[in-house]
């Protein structure tokens, strides 16, 4: 449960309210203890806008949260000094709200508000506004920075720091030995938009379990049906209902629930299609197939801002590499501009300090700072 402030130091406050933000959550807090194992971080569950399942509470955090807030609590936490900072990777309209009407921006004793990304994001400019007062924004790939400095200007009356960054895309650290030989196929919410577009991935696992018997062939549902019904990414045609209807099926060819990090310890290979996964795939050091051409491709509206961002990758696969799983790797300088060096719990740190630090009555913008 709640974490204790050793050393006299104030708590590090993580936001989370569903799967996504969880997982991000308990990455940042692993990214924030390793720079400073005494540092105390909070993961607190706003329960406004809550899509949680029990399941998945469960399974991504079994000690339960260390706080329930709500939008006045939040409110209440960024005017108080109890807090160092607020760390977050969406940006609630009643933290966004609180920060907007702040009485006294530039000098009041409060903890400082770190917005990320919730991913990959494939159309920033709103995320980028949603982030204008906050104090410090990370972003990725690393020429987003760029782009939101000429897209949004900073607080007229504050301070604010931009950094480069995200947990879900670290570099990627060597890996030991020989892969596990499993096949994943990450699936996401949105993506296939259409049930043509989600059976014709089906039919692809079934072929890549029907030629590789000696492999097994997973599909790593994002959740389970009916699940997270108040959801902001809703599920129109569910795998398993879809797998369903495709029997007999190869003996290989399993559904799962397991957590990312579970899977990525047995994955061999990862298959995926507009997902975050691919991040985590790259990073984890495993083989990864970025495939677009799906049917229905044309319709979906995530697929161009996908090929867009791994179009320099390599990763974007044809169906025909797909089944004969040929796997390219990855550019090492699309590599580069997306993933950060893993000190990234160290620099948040340091940019709270200096939040803490500077004399905000005199300081309106802080240049971006780059690793």
């Amino acid at each position: 449960m709640a974490s204790g402030c050793g050393d006299g130091q104030k708590p590090l406050t993580l936001l989370f309210s569903d799967d996504s933000t969880l997982i991000f959550a308990r990455r940042m807090r692993e990214e924030l203890q390793g720079a400073d194992p005494r540092r105390p971080v909070e993961m607190t569950h706003f329960k406004d806008e809550t899509a949680l399942s029990s399941r998945q509470l469960d399974q991504l955090l079994p000690e339960g949260p260390d706080r329930v807030v709500t939008g006045a609590d939040l409110a209440a936490d960024l005017a108080s000094p109890e807090r160092d900072a607020i760390i977050t990777s969406r940006v609630y309209g009643a933290l966004d709200d609180a920060l907007r009407v702040l009485p006294d921006r530039r000098s009041s004793p409060r903890p400082c508000v770190v917005a990320f990304l919730g991913g990959l994001d494939f159309f920033p400019e709103q995320g980028f506004q949603r982030r204008r007062f906050c104090d410090a924004v990370y972003l990725f790939p690393r020429s987003a920075v760029t782009v939101f400095r000429r897209a949004v200007a900073p607080p007229e009356d504050g301070w604010q720091e931009l950094g480069f960054g995200h947990p879900a895309a670290l570099m990627p650290e060597a890996t030991d030995g020989d892969l596990p030989r499993d096949i994943f196929f990450f699936t996401q919410a949105l993506s296939p938009a259409t049930k043509r577009g989600r059976v014709h991935m089906l039919r692809v696992m079934i072929a890549l379990a029907r030629a590789y018997p000696n492999r097994t062939v997973w599909i790593k549902l994002r959740h389970l049906p009916d699940e997270n019904r108040n959801h902001l990414h809703q599920e129109r045609h569910d795998y398993p209902s879809l797998l369903a209807a495709m029997s007999p099926l190869p003996l290989n060819l399993r559904l799962t629930d397991m957590t990312m990090e579970e899977a990525l310890e047995q994955t061999g290979l990862g298959i995926t299609c507009t997902s975050t996964a691919a991040l985590d795939l790259v990073r984890a050091g495993r083989p990864c197939m970025v495939h677009l051409d799906f049917v229905d491709a044309y319709v979906d509206p995530l697929v161009p801002p996908m090929r867009r961002l791994f179009a320099a990758s390599r990763l974007i696969t044809p169906l025909e590499d797909l089944l004969d799983l040929k796997a390219t790797p990855h550019d090492p300088d699309w590599l580069a501009d997306m993933f950060c060096p893993r000190d990234l719990g160290r620099r948040v740190l340091d940019t709270v300090a200096r939040f803490h630090a500077a004399d905000r009555s005199q300081i309106q913008d802080r240049p971006s700072v780059a690793p």
